[in-house]
């Protein structure tokens, strides 16, 4: 294989979704975003602070460590903004510098994008479909003290599966034995009744935990996301592992504002699982298997191609081929609004009609 196929590979497996630029007359559920939309709060508080846009960030983000204090029930010394998750796992794999990691399969690409530069040896612990891609305590005999980072999701990206609060626990415990740190993604946690996990930072050093505001507050442009830790050396070296001024001043404002307002995502879980019902409802009635999600988003795959068919109808899936495990039949979508939801299933439905 030539250095451009092998070029062109890497990008095709770091592609995600949400890419709709160039398309026109397009509903997409390819990105995972609260269905609810931005906050009116964060709009009307940007405006009132366009002003001082003109002046450098805050490189502390002091307000917004404090707003991410009091929303957590987390010391501020413990946590560290950055300019979304992506960043986050950058700075992570910066500071950390891995000879070896393990991730799970199917999840989220960005991670082993992260790792990317350093080169560091990745072990991949696959997931099984036939037990809906959940994490077992089979994971607990893959950690070896030759594991410098094990990297978690929850709920995972693209199964929408939770991790059990309890082999969380065990899992902390054997790494913490072999010396390893974990890693754990709760991006969309918020999008689920599951806790999370928090409340184990004080008992284990070795945790780190990336979140961020984009998903559940519907920011994605603004590129907001923040690691929790509550070892003083690693969160020393994550504040220097990223560019200065990493989170802007409107990313600032905006996860403030978000922070702010009362009852939001409440209201979003309750959205989300009833059109998330609707949904994986509709799908299985479509002839889809689809795997049970805890999150905002659906995985299942299909007995035929759809992608081009639902993009023709104007709606964008994302394609899985990507994810490590899994291959062309299988698909991701968001949980949208009710109308948007109503209408993807009609399509769908449509489709298969035509199909059969």
């Amino acid at each position: 294989m030539s250095e451009v196929q092998k070029a062109r590979q890497t990008m095709g497996r770091f592609q995600h979704g949400g890419d709709t630029y160039g398309m026109s007359d397009v509903v997409d559920f390819s990105a995972s975003l609260n269905p609810l939309g931005m906050p009116v709060q964060v709009i009307r508080a940007l405006k009132v602070a366009a002003a001082s846009f003109e002046a450098y960030p805050d490189p502390q983000c002091r307000e917004l460590v404090a707003a991410l204090s009091d929303h957590e029930q987390v010391p501020a010394e413990r946590i560290v903004p950055t300019a979304g998750a992506s960043d986050a796992f950058a700075r992570i794999s910066a500071a950390l510098k891995p000879d070896k990691a393990m991730v799970c399969s199917p999840c989220y690409s960005g991670y082993e994008q992260a790792l990317h530069l350093l080169r560091p040896r990745v072990v991949h612990h696959s997931l099984v479909a036939r037990e809906n891609f959940d994490l077992t305590e089979r994971v607990l005999d893959y950690i070896d003290p030759e594991i410098d980072l094990i990297v978690l999701c929850s709920p995972n990206n693209p199964t929408g599966r939770v991790i059990s609060h309890e082999l969380l626990i065990k899992v902390l415990h054997e790494a913490e034995r072999c010396g390893s740190r974990v890693l754990v993604d709760e991006c969309f946690i918020d999008f689920t009744d599951s806790k999370s996990c928090t409340s184990l930072l004080e008992d284990f050093p070795n945790l780190v935990i990336v979140k961020a505001l984009t998903k559940s507050h519907a920011m994605a442009g603004f590129r907001l996301g923040y690691c929790l830790s509550a070892d003083p050396a690693l969160v020393s070296e994550l504040r220097v592992s990223g560019a200065p001024w990493a989170v802007s001043s409107p990313a600032q404002v905006a996860g403030v504002a978000a922070l702010s307002v009362s009852g939001y995502l409440e209201l979003t879980r309750e959205y989300v699982a009833k059109e998330r019902q609707r949904l994986e409802e509709g799908l299985s009635e479509c002839g889809m298997s689809v795997v049970p999600s805890h999150a905002n988003f659906i995985l299942f795959q299909s007995p035929v191609p759809l992608y081009d068919e639902m993009l023709a109808r104007g709606y964008v899936i994302r394609r899985c081929e990507n994810f490590r495990g899994l291959d062309d039949s299988w698909f991701r979508i968001a949980v949208r609004t009710t109308v948007q939801n109503k209408g993807f299933l009609a399509a769908l439905e449509d489709v298969m009609a035509k199909q059969g």
